[in-house]
């Protein structure tokens, strides 16, 4: 079974200690969707913060992923967090894995949609994200890219120990610091994330049960918040509890 958690409308530092609470507390899997209220820029873990503050053309929150990556501006789309044990409920043994399968479910469920949509079939751009911070100015293999330009789904992950946490932005237009390195995958918010449900739901072959957080998943939430990512420090320098 997959639990499926309600929709949350939060700021960045209370959507990241979400997604790491159910990383390091949850026994089972676990998929959500959610907004980013205000919208919001997430740094990839290994990124340096100043120059790209500096290169955003209005000032915006920032936060920082405890995920690789490159920068990403949330907004106009609909994101995913799902954890899990690697090897158990659907998930691949190996991370990399991950994102074929999720991507591929994806693909198929936007095409039912009339979403037309295409695979990228290899990396392009400085994986380092040094030259280009921009995560969807640099689709890696197996992002989804829109028929006439632009990234529309990308994911990241991270592991720890035998759990996994995967999050993906499946973006629904773009915004002025992407430009043309985004594609909307042309629905609204419901009908994507509608698609995002169904697809997860077939890449594990199960079912998404709808659940409410556990108390210890929202105190363990509100703790990491609190230490980590209410800590500008975190943002600008990567200090902190042990990522």
């Amino acid at each position: 079974m997959t639990r499926l958690l309600p929709t949350v409308d939060a700021d960045g530092p209370t959507q990241m200690a979400w997604d790491e609470a159910l990383l390091d507390t949850t026994p089972g899997t676990v998929c959500r969707l959610y907004r980013w209220r205000p919208p919001a820029v997430s740094l990839g873990y290994f990124q340096a913060a100043a120059p790209i503050i500096a290169a955003l053309p209005v000032s915006m929150p920032v936060v920082r992923r405890i995920t690789g990556g490159g920068a990403i501006w949330h907004e106009h789309e609909v994101t995913y967090c799902l954890a899990g044990e690697l090897g158990r409920d659907g998930l691949p043994e190996r991370v990399r894995d991950c994102y074929p399968l999720l991507h591929g479910a994806v693909l198929a469920a936007l095409a039912l949609r009339g979403a037309p949509l295409d695979r990228q079939d290899a990396s392009v751009g400085d994986r380092r994200y040094r030259d280009e911070p921009r995560c969807f100015a640099s689709p890696a293999t197996d992002d989804l890219i829109h028929t006439a330009g632009g990234k529309v789904l990308g994911s990241a992950g991270r592991v720890r120990g035998r759990r996994v946490l995967i999050h993906g932005s499946l973006k629904l237009a773009s915004n002025p610091w992407d430009g043309d390195a985004v594609a909307g995958c042309g629905l609204t918010w419901d009908d994507a994330a509608d698609c995002l449900r169904e697809a997860i739901a077939a890449a594990l072959g199960t079912q998404l049960t709808p659940d409410e957080p556990t108390s210890a998943e929202t105190l363990t939430m509100e703790r990491i918040r609190r230490e980590r990512y209410s800590d500008q420090r975190w943002v600008l320098e990567r200090i902190g509890p042990r990522a």
